[in-house]
C-alpha cells in the first residue's frame, strides 16, 4: 500500500511539473510576443537625415553629414546599428530630402530625392546615379505599386524605371507652385497635397547659401556648411494658409480638387493602403494667423471624401509631417507636440480602429520631431528626426536596437579620452573646429581632472551647447599638450586657445563660452 501510495504520489507529482513547465512555456511564449515599441536607434547620428527606408529587417539606406563635410548616401546591413557610405555615388545628393526602397527579396531599388536636383537611383543598393526628368526641389518620395511616387511643387513624377527616368504631371493648384507630398497606389490613380503658410518662402539663395523651407517648422540651410534648423521659426509673414488635395484616376491626365481651404492650414503628407484608403496630415499655427490652428489627421475610405479623424491642439505647438497608412483600418502619423523643444513629447499617433481612437505610442521619447517614417511591416519601423540641437537621430519601431556607438571606458577611465565616451560625458563638437571629443558637465563650474596619459592641456569649464548647459573640455594652445598618442590635435577657437579634439564623426554642437555666441 505504501509503494502504490509513493508510484501515485510520483505520477501526481510528474503531472504538475507538466503543467508547471506548460506554464513558463506560455509566460515565455507571452514575453517574447511583447508589443512592439518606439526607441532611439542612433543618437545624434547626422546633421541633416531626412528620408529613411528598408529593403527589409536588416537592409536600409538614408543620408548622413557632420555638418561640413558633403552629405552622403549610407547603408546599414544590421538593422541600423552600423552604417557605411555606399560605394560608388556619381549622382547629385547635395541635399537629400527622400529615400524609397523597394520592399522584400529579390532585386534591390533604391532611389533618393532631394532639394537642388539630388535625386539618384540604384539597382543593387550601393552604385547611384543621377536620375534624369526629376524635379528641383521634392521632399517626398515613395516605392508604390512597382514605381517611385514623388511630390513636387508642380504636383506629381512617377518612375517605372526604378528612379531612373521620371514622367512629371503637373496639378491644376489654386495656388501653382506649392505642390508637397503624393500617393498612387495604383497606375492610374494619384493623390496629391498642396499647401503653403503665411512665411512660406520656398527656397531662397543668400550669398553662398541656399536655404530650403520644408514646413513651418523646419528649414535646411547648404553653404559651407550643410545644417538644419527647427523650431516655430519666425519668417516674415507675406501671405497666408493654403491646403489643397487633389485626385487624379486617369494616370494624371485630369484632375478633381477634393479639399481646398484657406486661412487655416497646409498640407503635409499622404499616403494610401489602396485606391480608396488614404491618410493625410496638416498643421496650423496660432502665431501666425490660423484660425484654426493644430495638427490634423484626414482619412478617406471612399477615395473621394476625405474627414478629419483626429487633432492635435493643446498647446498650439502641435505638428504633424509624415504619415503611413498599413491597412484599411491601421495608420500612423508622426510629428512633435512643440518643434525646437528640448522636452517636448513626438508624436507617434498610431490607430487601429480606422481612425475612431488614436493612442501617442512614443514611448517616452521627448525632443524629437519625426521626420519621415519607413515600415518593413506593421511591427518593425525605422525613423528619422531632428531635436533641439538641430541634429538627427534614427528611431526604430519593434526589432531589438543596439545603440550605434560602442559603449564607453569604464568609470575608472580618464575622462576627455577618444570618443565613444563614458556614461557621464558628451560627445561634442566645437563650432570652428573640426573633429569631436568627449565633454563631462561642469560642476559648479568645476571640471574632473583625471585625463588621458600625457596630456598637459588643462581642464576647463570652456563649453556650453544650444540650451546654456556647461561642459568641460580640455584648454590648449599646441598639439603637444593633446592626447596626440591617441590621435587628438589642439582646435584653436580664438586668438592663441582651443580645445583638444579628435578627428571623429559628430556630436552635439557646442561653442565656446568665452567667446560671443551670435
Amino acid at each position: 500500500r505504501g509503494g502504490a501510495w509513493l508510484k501515485s504520489d510520483l505520477v501526481s507529482l510528474q503531472f504538475i511539473l507538466v503543467l508547471f513547465t506548460m506554464r513558463v512555456s506560455a509566460c515565455s511564449v507571452f514575453a517574447a510576443a511583447a508589443a512592439p515599441e518606439w526607441q532611439v536607434l542612433q543618437k545624434l547620428f547626422s546633421s541633416i537625415s531626412i528620408g529613411i527606408s528598408f529593403k527589409n529587417d536588416k537592409e536600409g539606406w538614408t543620408s548622413q553629414t557632420d555638418g561640413s563635410s558633403p552629405i552622403q548616401i549610407v547603408k546599414t546591413e544590421d538593422g541600423g546599428n552600423t552604417w557605411n557610405q555606399v560605394k560608388n555615388n556619381t549622382g547629385n545628393h547635395v541635399i537629400t530630402l527622400g529615400v524609397a526602397a523597394r520592399k522584400g527579396a529579390g532585386i534591390t531599388n533604391v532611389a533618393t530625392t532631394g532639394a537642388l536636383e539630388s535625386s539618384e537611383w540604384s539597382v543593387d543598393g550601393e552604385t547611384f546615379k543621377g536620375s534624369t526628368g526629376a524635379p528641383v526641389v521634392s521632399q517626398d518620395l515613395k516605392h508604390e505599386n512597382g514605381r517611385m511616387v514623388m511630390g513636387m511643387p508642380k504636383g506629381i513624377c512617377t518612375s517605372s524605371t526604378g528612379g531612373a527616368l521620371y514622367s512629371c504631371h503637373s496639378v491644376p493648384f489654386k495656388y501653382p507652385g506649392t505642390g508637397r507630398y503624393a500617393s498612387s497606389p495604383s497606375k492610374d490613380v494619384m493623390y496629391v497635397t498642396a499647401g503653403q503658410w503665411p512665411s512660406s518662402t520656398g527656397r531662397i539663395e543668400e550669398g553662398a547659401e541656399t536655404t530650403i523651407h520644408l514646413s513651418k517648422n523646419l528649414r535646411v540651410v547648404q553653404g559651407e556648411t550643410r545644417r538644419m534648423e527647427a523650431g516655430l521659426l519666425t519668417d516674415p509673414v507675406n501671405g497666408t494658409y493654403t491646403a489643397e488635395l487633389w485626385k487624379s484616376v486617369d494616370g494624371g491626365k485630369t484632375w478633381k480638387n477634393l479639399i481646398t481651404d484657406e486661412g487655416n492650414f497646409y498640407f503635409n503628407d499622404v499616403h494610401c493602403f489602396d485606391e480608396t484608403n488614404c491618410v493625410a496630415v496638416g498643421e496650423g499655427f496660432a502665431q501666425d494667423g490660423s484660425q484654426s490652428p493644430g495638427a490634423r489627421v484626414y482619412l478617406t475610405t471612399d477615395g473621394e471624401t476625405f474627414n478629419v479623424s483626429h487633432t492635435e491642439n493643446a498647446k498650439g505647438t502641435e505638428s504633424l509631417m509624415t504619415a503611413r497608412m498599413l491597412s484599411k483600418t491601421e495608420h500612423w502619423a508622426g510629428g512633435t507636440s512643440a518643434a525646437g523643444g528640448l522636452t517636448a513629447p513626438a508624436l507617434l499617433l498610431h490607430s487601429l480602429d480606422a481612425g475612431s481612437t488614436y493612442k501617442n505610442e512614443n514611448n517616452g521619447i521627448v525632443g524629437q520631431m519625426i521626420t519621415s517614417v519607413d515600415f518593413v511591416s506593421p511591427t518593425h519601423a525605422y525613423a528619422t528626426t531632428v531635436n533641439a540641437l538641430q541634429q538627427s537621430s534614427l528611431l526604430e519601431y519593434g526589432g531589438n536596437p543596439t545603440p550605434g556607438p560602442a559603449p564607453g571606458p569604464s568609470p575608472t577611465g580618464p575622462h576627455y579620452e577618444k570618443p565613444p565616451c563614458q556614461a557621464d560625458e558628451v560627445k561634442a563638437s566645437v563650432t570652428g573646429s573640426t573633429g569631436s571629443l568627449c565633454a563631462p558637465p561642469c560642476s559648479s563650474g568645476s571640471c574632473p581632472t583625471d585625463v588621458p596619459s600625457g596630456v598637459t592641456a588643462s581642464p576647463t569649464c570652456v563649453l556650453q551647447d544650444q540650451s546654456g548647459n556647461k561642459y568641460c573640455a580640455l584648454e590648449c594652445a599646441k598639439d603637444e599638450e593633446c592626447d596626440k598618442a591617441g590621435g587628438s590635435s589642439c582646435s584653436i577657437l580664438q586668438g592663441s586657445t582651443g580645445v583638444c579634439t579628435y578627428p571623429d564623426s559628430v556630436g552635439v554642437l557646442m561653442t565656446s563660452s568665452k567667446a560671443v555666441v551670435v
